[in-house]
């Protein structure tokens, strides 16, 4: 099947008018030229600066840089084509050309004349919406890219001396770093990659990784979050080790092959402190993927639609930045009143409804991290099995678990573990989260440091004493916590 080809199927089965949802301009006018040839219609292209001019030829029809004139012109003539109006969407609003459109969907039923223009199904026009068939421009795929990729590296060999060292498995990686983004961004970045240096080799990757960086930081609604913790950096969580390092290959082409799907994403349900936002973290170092960081209370607005509308946003970044992680943070807090959204005149529930969907048939290789502290708040929905592949229960550490911790954060504090007696330490902080072990090292050397002495087992042992724990202060929600988690969850330690 030729790109294109359900646009294609929609101009030959004769609808008037169809809204393309895409912001590359240029790559839709490529199509519609394609599809002109193939289909031996005259393409006539409009824009506001231009008027209406034909594609071959560059013939211009006179007195048509108004919209109402232009679409008039169209009403009147009766010959077959292809007309794509690049800046009809900025004039959607306006009730005459509304009933210019209407008018001309009568006028073009039953021949081989088809309006086009781009722009997003949540801006067209209540009145339209039930004649416009709508079309969505994906973002180049693999096949796409490589074309691409092959394309540009043959053109820049053409002018320059470029030395090209890659392997084909890099080769992969570099088409797989391109994902997400535009032809014309691609094409940019894979140029400035190689002429930086005249030389395209796997050192350009990160280059080209760092590109898609820019991606989600456009609109604020996702963060794009560095990648510092490693799963070894985390301590015990054995099973949660196992299934991620399982599942490391699980986005390459050979586990396709192999008949997997990619991983859709696990919930990390625990104890405050106890390293579910590390160890979600924590997966993106692991598989060298991008990693996003959602809050959902970022999605919500005052205003009627921008709710959804930056659901959208953010579920579509995700999906250009694929293959990648989205950290869901405290996924409770923006979906726990869903039970109770009459308030909200429904919005709660559309938007839990559509993030439901999309965890569920997600077109994207995109995996899903979500943190939870309070799961008994989430609706029984989303936490139902083909949401997420795993529910992982982090419980506070044992005392192996809390020995390892220490040893990590005397570590990053340049401090020899093997200086301080960690059995001792591990058994009087029976109970301590993983957050409270690290505050207790930084106290402990805060106390040091005012003194003007060396950290000491002592000054740590005495940190440990002076502090309440979370499993003593709220050891009710704590246990009650547990209670839900067994036989529900998978323990992660």
């Amino acid at each position: 099947m030729h790109p294109g080809a359900d646009l294609e199927l929609l101009i030959t089965s004769r609808h008037p008018i169809v809204a393309v949802d895409t912001f590359e301009e240029e790559r839709l006018e490529e199509l519609c030229r394609d599809i002109a040839g193939r289909l031996d219609l005259p393409l006539f292209i409009w824009t506001v600066t231009g008027g209406l001019v034909r594609a071959v030829g560059q013939e211009r029809v006179a007195n048509t840089s108004q919209p109402g004139a232009a679409l008039a012109q169209l009403l009147s003539a009766p010959a077959r084509g292809l007309y794509f109006f690049k800046d009809l969407h900025h004039y959607l609003q306006d009730p005459v050309i509304i009933r210019q459109l209407i008018d001309l969907t009568r006028t073009f039923g039953g021949a081989y004349r088809t309006l086009l223009f781009p722009a997003p199904v949540s801006e067209i026009p209540q009145d339209l919406k039930h004649l416009v068939a709508c079309y969505r421009l994906e973002l180049p795929g693999t096949e796409d890219l490589k074309l691409l990729a092959r394309r540009t590296i043959k053109e820049l060999c053409r002018d320059h001396n470029i030395r090209i060292d890659l392997t084909a498995e890099e080769l992969t990686r570099l088409v797989d770093s391109l994902r997400g983004l535009t032809a014309f961004e691609a094409e940019r970045a894979l140029s400035q990659a190689i002429l930086r240096d005249f030389a395209l080799t796997r050192d350009d990757l990160p280059f080209l990784a760092g590109v898609k960086k820019e991606i989600p930081q456009k609109d604020g609604l996702l963060d794009f979050y560095p990648r510092e913790t490693s799963m070894a950096e985390t301590g015990g969580l054995q099973n949660l080790k196992s299934w991620v390092a399982k599942r490391r290959r699980g986005f390459t082409q050979e586990a396709r092959d192999f008949g997997l799907d990619p991983p859709k994403g696990i919930m990390l349900l625990g104890v405050q402190g106890c390293g579910k936002s590390l160890s979600a973290t924590a997966v993106a170092r692991e598989w060298e993927l991008p990693l996003l960081k959602l809050e959902p209370g970022r999605l919500y607005d005052k205003f009627v639609g921008e709710s959804e509308r930056n659901l959208e946003g953010a579920l579509s970044i995700a999906e250009r930045m694929a293959p990648a992680v989205l950290w869901i943070d405290e996924i409770e807090k923006g979906f726990a009143s869903v039970s109770s959204s009459e308030a909200d005149a429904g919005l709660s529930k559309r938007i839990f409804g559509r993030l439901l969907g999309w965890l569920q048939d997600k077109p994207a290789p995109v995996f899903v991290a979500a943190t939870c502290n309070a799961v008994e708040t989430l609706p029984p929905e989303m936490i139902r099995k083909g949401r997420f592949d795993e529910i992982f229960f982090i419980d506070l550490p044992g005392p192996q678990q809390r020995a390892d911790i220490l040893a990590i954060h005397l570590r990053k504090r340049k401090r020899d573990p093997a200086g301080f007696d960690l059995g001792s330490l591990a058994a009087a902080a029976d109970g301590f989260s993983g957050a409270e072990l690290e505050q207790a090292v930084v106290s402990a050397l805060y106390s040091a440091f005012s003194g003007g002495e060396a950290l000491t087992t002592s000054e740590l042992l005495a940190e440990i004493s002076q502090t309440r724990p979370l499993s003593v202060t709220r050891r009710e929600d704590i246990q009650a916590l547990r209670e839900w988690a067994r036989g529900r969850t998978v323990p992660a330690g």
